[in-house]
């Protein structure tokens, strides 16, 4: 099994209990499928860089699980007809889970370095519409 990232974007309007339904949504598609889910991060509500379906913010929500390739296309499958989330992409995970997410900032006395970033690879999209 692979481990994998997600990022998906959630429509603004949603209330907060409606919001959670989309998440535990996304994590029951990940367990039924066979995977293992090793990380849920919602970082929140945060403006879009554009537009995205006649949104200019989103709830964002990043998840690291475990499973098999062939599951990649079911769960992007999965967010292709769930209407609430209009935004998504799944990627290889590379990272440590110890570190601090992008969405949280570092303690205090710990710059970030942006050029040791890694390259995302997109690991299923075949669509413009998938990326950020």
């Amino acid at each position: 099994m692979s481990q994998y990232e997600t990022i998906f974007i959630i429509n603004p309007e949603l209330d907060e209990s409606e919001t959670e339904g989309v998440i535990e949504g996304v994590k029951t598609a990940i367990e039924s499928g066979g995977g293992k889910l090793l990380k849920v991060d919602p970082w929140g509500k945060k403006k879009l860089a554009y537009p995205v379906k006649q949104h200019s913010d989103g709830y964002y929500v990043l998840l690291v699980f475990e499973s098999s390739p062939e599951f990649v296309g079911q769960l992007n499958g999965h967010y292709r007809v769930t209407e609430r989330i209009i935004k998504h992409i799944v990627v290889q995970f590379e990272g440590d889970l110890t570190e601090l997410t992008p969405g949280h900032a570092a303690p205090p006395g710990e710059g970030s370095d942006s050029t040791s970033a890694r390259p995302f690879e997109n690991s299923e999209s075949e669509d413009e519409d998938e990326y950020f």
